[in-house]
């Protein structure tokens, strides 16, 4: 997925577009996040991306993104089963790929550390927090995940792993307390 999502932004269109009218920046721990990236392909999908100012996709170190997945019938169960799926296969490649779901009022989160690296050595790690809540956009029902992705690379990995005690926490709480409220024009 990891190599998947990069390779997919080498692609990315010039022009960005605002389709979940979300904003072309949020905050997200002091930090300015910009719009870079959008992704409407089918009409049931967006995808939207931010990153912090400076920062590209080849080599970003956060990423803020907002995903609305249109559905009468497949509930936030579904998604969350899906990616619990995904990961369970990367962990028989990823010895890095673990997770946690977590469950409040119909909402999920999981949180989960994947890696990247060539001949047993880590090129980077990633931790990912996944907020999944069902919305109603303009009289549709709706999956909503807000997602905030953080990653070191080479030496900064021992000292970022070390770190995600005492940060984890804080990321989860402020993501899941965001009020991003798509709208469709």
């Amino acid at each position: 997925m990891l190599l998947a999502l990069i390779s997919v932004m080498a692609f990315s269109q010039d022009k960005v577009v605002d389709y979940l009218h979300v904003g072309k920046t949020l905050m997200f721990q002091d930090k300015k996040f910009e719009l870079k990236w959008c992704q409407h392909l089918v009409e049931a999908f967006y995808l939207q991306e931010w990153l912090p100012n400076g920062e590209t996709f080849d080599n970003y170190e956060q990423m803020l993104s907002v995903s609305l997945s249109f559905s009468e019938s497949l509930g936030v169960q579904f998604f969350v089963d899906a990616k619990v799926r995904e990961l369970e296969e990367r962990k028989k490649s990823d010895k890095c790929c673990n997770y946690l779901v977590y469950e409040n009022k119909g909402e999920y989160i999981i949180d989960f550390l994947v890696s990247d690296g060539v001949d047993g050595e880590l090129n980077l790690v990633e931790l990912d927090i996944h907020h999944y809540k069902p919305v109603v956009v303009n009289g549709k029902k709706a999956i909503q995940l807000n997602h905030y992705t953080r990653r070191a690379y080479g030496d900064a990995i021992i000292p970022f792993l070390e770190s995600l005690k005492d940060k984890k926490t804080d990321w989860i709480s402020e993501l899941t307390q965001m009020k991003i409220v798509c709208k469709m024009k």
